[in-house]
């Protein structure tokens, strides 16, 4: 795809190289989304996929954090974060409080000291750190203040509250992940 697209405008072959790899990028999160998506179909947690993917991947846009070495790595860990993330309106519903608490005053901390939390394979200009760590604060204080609505109406929205914090909550612990560690050495 990338040779017929590079042909087609007459691109360099450093210019098709970068074609390939946001070609294998975009395909390879398509393939997470469609694996999430059946995932939480199976499993009978859609409004939960919904709201992983807004309250991790939202967040993860701005205030970066851990990458996986492989796309096999990465659909793993995504795939055991959002069960993690889907089943914790179920499993943690008599500590929803507690949950509640510390997933925003731990997401507050981290966000606010790390991000922006830059990857090897995306190093960001400090006028680009400057504006990812102010838009990275702003997205969390909506949605801790989504969160805290949320959780008035838990009855109402099965627990959902939870998936959220606890989305939000696993993405602010990525920023301090070092690159060369996974989350399952940890």
């Amino acid at each position: 795809m990338s040779n017929i697209l590079g042909n087609s405008i007459n691109s360099t072959d450093q210019e098709k190289e970068i074609y390939t790899y946001s070609i294998e990028v975009l395909l390879s999160l398509m393939l997470n989304i469609v694996i999430l998506f059946e995932t939480a179909y199976i499993i009978g947690k859609i409004p939960e996929f919904i709201v992983f993917i807004i309250f991790f991947s939202g967040l993860r846009t701005y205030a970066g954090g851990y990458h996986a070495k492989s796309h096999i790595e990465c659909m793993t860990e995504s795939l055991v974060i959002f069960f993690i993330s889907a089943m914790s309106n179920s499993w943690f519903r008599s500590d929803g409080e507690l949950f509640l608490a510390i997933g925003i005053v731990a997401s507050i901390f981290l966000v606010f000291k790390y991000a922006p939390s830059e990857s090897g394979n995306k190093p960001l200009s400090s006028n680009k750190q400057k504006k990812y760590k102010t838009i990275s604060k702003n997205i969390l204080i909506l949605y801790c203040s989504t969160i805290i609505i949320l959780y008035f109406y838990r009855v109402q929205t099965n627990y959902i509250f939870l998936t959220a914090v606890v989305a939000m909550l696993i993405e602010s612990i990525s920023l301090i992940i070092p690159e060369n560690h996974s989350y399952s050495e940890l």
